[in-house]
């Protein structure tokens, strides 16, 4: 069941046009400034858009504008593992693991000192579960954070229920180009 719905949203989210992708991901970044949580934060882990994500180079861009410190993950292939590094330009930025773009390693970033952590997947549930590719990079992440979560996807992407285990940390919003959603009475 899992590794048949990872296909389904992997093969939906290589179907979206450049142009739903774009219209969405604005939609998604409008969203998310409205949440008090957001305006408050002084730093936000973001990741960094890969494989038809929602973008968040907007969302970076307004993040700074805003005076906001920025991280992003860095992956560990060999520990499965993500460590946060800061983002000052994109400049910053080049091809890392698995394709995805990754900050230069030259200002780590605690987890302690994030306030809220973007969170990607393929697919999320109303109860705040979440699913990425299967390798736990995130839930390693979340387990070591206080920071609020909050994942960001597409409408098709939010279900009403997904297969999920013990170790799954849970998101406390949900953000959709048509829905900003609040989990309520989350697991950590």
């Amino acid at each position: 069941m899992k590794e048949k719905l990872r296909l389904e949203m992997r093969e939906k989210r290589r179907a979206l046009s450049k142009d739903i992708i774009q219209k969405s991901s604005a939609e998604i970044c409008r969203q998310l400034f409205t949440l008090d949580e957001v305006k408050t934060a002084k730093s936000v882990c973001v990741f960094l858009s890969a494989f038809n994500e929602p973008d968040t180079m907007g969302i970076i861009k307004q993040l700074w504008q805003s005076g906001k410190k920025v991280s992003a993950p860095v992956s560990d292939t060999e520990t499965n593992t993500l460590s946060l590094f800061q983002i000052e330009s994109i400049e910053d930025l080049h091809k890392g693991a698995y394709g995805i773009p990754e900050p230069s390693k030259s200002k780590p970033v605690s987890e302690e000192d994030i306030d809220v952590i973007l969170v990607p997947g393929l697919a999320f549930d109303k109860k705040g579960g979440r699913m990425g590719f299967g390798k736990g990079y995130y839930d390693r992440l979340l387990a070591k954070s206080r920071a609020m979560r909050i994942g960001l996807c597409y409408d098709f992407q939010l279900m009403d229920s997904i297969p999920t285990e013990e170790h799954d940390i849970n998101m406390n919003y949900i953000i959709t180009e048509k829905n900003l959603q609040k989990v309520i009475n989350n697991a950590v």
